[in-house]
């Protein structure tokens, strides 16, 4: 289950990579707003590609290793498939409402039982988030029809 999580995750590092040279990469001089974005879906699709080939190889033929099943492929492919709708939900709902509902949908699918805790790491995590992007370093997110 690791390996496979790693390596879709570098995955979609990769998209995210080549979906930020749209906004323009730049050069190192003067870096264009897709310039940080790229290089970062870089590094973590390299970092998640390298991780899951290593942690196959490690695993493979170890005696004891879980087999990844339905159900851990059918987990990575919801977190897969919960990252899209995310990017689908941003222009229309706006950064802080799609990243609330996707971060508890992402939160109970990793094992968080009952609503509290998904609730409030949700909240945690896209008010620290907004604030790191938004205030912090001054990134426009999405506003979506709540302007």
């Amino acid at each position: 289950m690791t390996a496979f999580a790693f390596l879709t995750a570098g995955a979609g590092a990769l998209v995210a990579a080549v979906s930020a040279l749209a906004l323009g990469f730049g050069s190192l001089a003067e870096p264009g707003p897709g310039f940080f974005p790229c290089v970062v879906g870089l590094v973590l699709a390299a970092s998640g590609a390298r991780t899951g080939v290593s942690t196959l190889r490690r695993t493979a033929g170890a005696p004891g290793a879980p087999p990844l099943g339905r159900s851990g492929v059918r987990r990575v492919l919801f977190m897969l498939a919960s990252f899209v709708v995310w990017l689908l939900l941003l222009p229309a709902a706006g950064y802080v409402p799609g990243t609330f509902v996707v971060a508890i949908a992402m939160s109970r699918t990793v094992g968080l039982e009952g609503w509290i805790r998904p609730l409030l790491l949700s909240a945690a995590l896209t008010v620290a988030l907004y604030l790191l992007f938004d205030v912090f370093l001054y990134v426009d997110l999405p506003r979506g029809i709540l302007g």
